[in-house]
């Protein structure tokens, strides 16, 4: 059974991770925006090659979230976070 603080810290780092998501979500929409500034202001008629880095961006940010808020298909396990504690454990 977890401790209070131990609840606390692992509480502690999700609101962190969570955190610092939003702040890449904003800094990527950010990156998109000035892609596509880019694109309007050299090459308007031209090929949209903003499009391919806005996909990649999409993609990593979706898998990113779906991870973070525990909706990914592929979960931690409890059992190899207790090998790798034991593993630090065996180092120090």
């Amino acid at each position: 059974m977890n401790s209070d603080s131990e609840m606390e810290r692992r509480a502690r780092v999700i609101v962190i991770a969570r955190t610092v998501y939003k702040v890449m979500l904003v800094v990527w929409g950010v990156a998109v925006v000035g892609m596509l500034i880019i694109w309007w202001s050299t090459t308007p008629e031209g090929y949209f090659w903003p499009v391919w880095p806005a996909l990649g961006l999409s993609v990593a940010a979706l898998l990113w979230g779906l991870a973070l808020y525990g909706r990914f298909p592929f979960r931690i396990r409890e059992d190899k976070v207790a090998e790798e504690v034991e593993r630090q454990r065996g180092l120090g």
